[in-house]
């Protein structure tokens, strides 16, 4: 629900970029960090206590058709949902994307409490998010993807994306 809404359709339709992009290092290294914090997690807090890659899903009825909201939850501690991000800086943390997507797996879950975790190279940062998002705001990203718009929803997220060589929306880097 939170990046472009046209990357969500290129992902359905070039399934061969997706996993080519999953490769790269950097999305390497941020998959290997995920796996050992949450290996840390299970071994600190027992297996009992954490569940790690938790699915979720939830029906969200627009303009009265129905559709499925999923997440995959980096871990559940307890009652609180814990998301993991790497970042090469800890510079203007925490991001308002990734808050928002606790905030959506806050309602997706129903827990009222979420920490958004940064592992960074120079810090560790925790913070906590406790207000889950409303019926209103996800149904106001449903239909954002169903009409395509913002295309970008954000102006950073062509730098980063595998389908911006040819998206027709791509906004151009500044600098």
């Amino acid at each position: 629900l939170l990046f472009c809404p046209l990357k969500y359709r290129f992902q359905k339709q070039y399934r061969e970029i997706a996993l080519a992009s999953a490769f790269s290092p950097i999305t390497l290294m941020g998959e290997l960090l995920h796996m050992g914090l949450e290996k840390f997690l299970v071994e600190t807090f027992g297996s009992e206590a954490v569940k790690t890659e938790v699915e979720y899903e939830r029906e969200v009825i627009v303009d009265n058709v129905s559709y499925i909201v999923k997440g995959r939850i980096d871990a559940i501690v307890g009652d609180n949902v814990v998301e993991i991000k790497t970042s090469r800086s800890d510079i203007n943390i925490p991001h308002p994307h990734h808050v928002q997507q606790v905030r959506i797996y806050l309602w997706l879950t129903g827990l009222r409490r979420g920490l958004l975790v940064y592992l960074t190279p120079e810090r560790i940062a925790e913070f906590y998010i406790e207000t889950p998002a409303s019926d209103g705001e996800i149904i106001d990203l449903i239909r954002s993807i169903i009409a395509g718009e913002p295309a970008p929803r954000y102006s950073w997220e062509c730098n980063y994306c595998a389908y911006s060589r040819f998206c027709p929306h791509k906004v151009k880097r500044r600098g």
